[in-house]
């Protein structure tokens, strides 16, 4: 769990140019005013900087993988600044990712009969996989979830277009590395289902 000081975390990312949520000193304090809500406290370019407070998670978000990279090692130097001991405080380290693709997957091949008891077939069209051996709890965890979008669907389409979810939890090294390697991986990752 990470419960750092966030308005020294917000001075620290302001003087490194982020453009940070308002902070108000209280007899009890300080309260936050957001930059946008829920709990963005920071932003720079396309990166948007989150604190949860129930759950005591700092969250990274951008379109770009890259500027992810970056400000992630601009936040851990942040926090080492506070004295955070962050191979405990940020654990696990959780990757949410999601895209938009045009594919076929391979599971709408499967055709099941119910042509006498609903008058029509079925066809499987959306599919969701998991790391076969962890929990959704657990430090390690992959969830890969494929969803059409449905405004665009067509019955005899060669290809649907997709709605891609990903939640990738692991130590910060695979997670890092699977950014950097992110359009390979998701390219891998679709062809095979």
């Amino acid at each position: 769990m990470l419960d750092p000081d966030i308005p020294i975390l917000l001075s620290k990312l302001a003087g490194k140019g982020y453009i940070t949520a308002r902070v108000k000193l209280t007899l009890e304090g300080a309260t936050i005013s957001f930059l946008e809500p829920p709990n963005v406290i920071a932003g720079k370019g396309t990166v948007r900087i989150d604190y949860n407070f129930e759950r005591r998670t700092l969250g990274i978000e951008s379109s770009n993988p890259q500027e992810i990279l970056y400000v992630l090692n601009e936040v851990e130097d942040c926090l080492r600044e506070l004295n955070i001991d962050i191979q405990k405080a940020l654990v696990p380290y959780e990757l949410i990712v999601t895209a938009i693709t045009s594919l076929k997957p391979k599971f709408t091949d499967v055709k099941y009969a119910f042509k006498d008891l609903l008058g029509f077939n079925l066809k499987l069209i959306e599919g969701g996989f998991i790391s076969e051996s962890e929990e959704p709890t657990s430090n390690k965890w992959f969830h890969l979830r494929i969803f059409p979008i449905w405004s665009s669907y067509k019955a005899n389409s060669k290809e649907y277009l997709y709605r891609v979810t990903i939640i990738y939890r692991e130590e910060r090294s695979k997670i890092v590395n699977f950014i950097r390697d992110i359009e390979n991986v998701l390219r891998k990752l679709l062809e095979e289902v």
